[in-house]
């Protein structure tokens, strides 16, 4: 497949636009993640390696991006009731006001992506992507 290095190219400008488009809100790509994982967790809280492994990311990656986000007050760091252990991370309620007008901000960017594609070749899309995230 000669076609595949410029279709990983294209999947790094997405991200590059998508954090061009989210730098009015003091956040990039990463950071949308992040907290969009927080939000849709149960309780709105995931121990750190559980979010680091939905982004693909180490343990120490995922401290490095929260640390900023926590000093911005966006995300809060929360102890396990049954691990000393263990780490949590969960959205403030700013963090929470913040994912909302940053995601209307998404929301209409990507609809400028997919003016006319439907929910199947979104699957498609979603299918090879999680494909190579293997």
């Amino acid at each position: 497949m000669k076609n595949t290095i410029p279709f990983l190219f294209a999947i790094n400008k997405t991200n590059a636009v998508l954090s061009r488009r989210l730098s009015g809100h003091g956040l990039d790509f990463s950071d949308f993640t992040i907290l969009y994982h927080l939000n849709a967790a149960p309780e709105g809280k995931l121990r750190r390696i559980d979010l680091a492994d939905k982004l693909g990311l180490t343990a120490s990656g995922i401290t490095r991006m929260l640390l900023p986000l926590e000093k911005l007050h966006i995300v809060e760091r929360d102890a396990s009731d049954d691990d000393a252990r263990a780490r949590y991370a969960s959205l403030t309620p700013a963090g929470k006001t913040l994912l909302q007008d940053a995601t209307a901000t998404i929301e209409m960017k990507t609809e400028d992506f997919f003016p006319e594609t439907s929910e199947d070749e979104l699957a498609k899309f979603i299918k090879l992507l999680d494909e190579i995230n293997k």
